[in-house]
């Protein structure tokens, strides 16, 4: 007979807890092997030097960032979500919604309701972009903008490659791992463990999605990541398959990444800061109201209104 998983009868609230301390400890020891990894490859003196360095004219630089990136999406959300699901439950695939069958109608809705909400979640963007603090808070908004512009240049850094190589890299370690990394905690652990604490499953996708906004330290692009994490979170729940918040967070990312290398490429002249937004409030409106119309439909067929009506419609002929 199976020995029980340790934290399978804990509340919660000591779950969440564990998850933390579970992602502290992996965060550590998947760094401890990363750098041990790298040092035949890097050398002790770019290693030494990327806690001060800004030089992202470097090749060497970049490359070693990247590779630490990908790390760290390994070492903070990817292993220890599987730690955490191994130590809670003896069902790894049952607990996170990833068996039964591929949800086609809501993977393809979800990637739709992505592009449709493009323009409403820019507008949303814009005007956190322009949100100022008080007076007595302004050294706090010096270093929230700060920190923004430091996350924009190394995004941009990253971004910047016109070479095939460069792009199948960024395509693996910004929206393949960030899209099974992130929607294995937020929406696989978190969601279970905020609907268990709170018996409410609106407040657990709400909270999920503060922290994954918060969680990402970019805070002139909170609204817009906060309304991602709500969609990602309700497709999940109405879906019932990790599959789906899976797919459309790598397809969200998949499509920046996409965008950026096709312009460095020349193919395109569409700004990656510029795309999918627009200052036409018609549009902006337009884009909230398929949103919500597409959310809509998703739900409907998800809770399978349709096939009820096809059903009703049939047997009344």
């Amino acid at each position: 007979m199976f020995r029980e998983p340790p934290l399978l009868h804990f509340s919660p609230f000591l779950k969440i807890l564990s998850l933390i301390m579970i992602m502290i400890v992996a965060f550590f020891i998947v760094l401890a092997i990363g750098v041990t990894i790298s040092l035949p490859f890097f050398g002790t003196a770019l290693l030494d030097s990327m806690a001060s360095m800004n030089n992202y004219a470097d090749p060497r630089y970049i490359i070693a960032l990247k590779y630490f990136q990908i790390v760290n999406q390994i070492g903070v959300f990817i292993a220890p979500a599987i730690v955490f699901v191994i130590f809670t439950d003896d069902d790894f695939r049952r607990y996170l919604y990833l068996r039964g069958k591929i949800k086609w109608f809501s993977l393809l809705f979800g990637v739709l309701l992505l592009i449709l909400s493009l323009p409403f979640i820019s507008w949303l963007v814009e005007i956190n972009n322009n949100i100022h603090l008080p007076e007595t808070l302004s050294g706090i908004e010096t270093w929230m903008r700060d920190a923004e512009d430091n996350a924009r240049r190394l995004t941009d850094a990253f971004l910047a490659t016109s070479h095939w190589g460069g792009f199948l890299v960024n395509l693996l370690m910004i929206a393949v791992l960030a899209a099974i990394g992130e929607e294995l905690v937020f929406r696989g652990v978190l969601v279970r463990l905020f609907r268990e604490w709170t018996h409410n499953i609106h407040l657990a996708v709400i909270i999920t999605a503060f922290l994954f906004s918060a969680l990402h330290l970019q805070f002139y692009g909170f609204f817009g990541r906060f309304l991602l994490g709500i969609l990602l979170g309700y497709l999940f729940v109405w879906s019932g398959s990790l599959w789906v918040p899976i797919f459309v967070h790598f397809m969200n990312n998949a499509i920046a990444v996409l965008i950026s290398f096709l312009g460095q490429r020349g193919v395109i002249d569409t700004d990656l800061d510029t795309f999918g937004s627009s200052q036409n409030i018609i549009i902006i409106t337009g884009s909230f109201f398929l949103m919500v119309f597409t959310m809509a439909l998703i739900y409907l067929h998800e809770q399978g209104y349709f096939r009820k009506r096809a059903r009703d419609a049939a047997g009344q002929e």
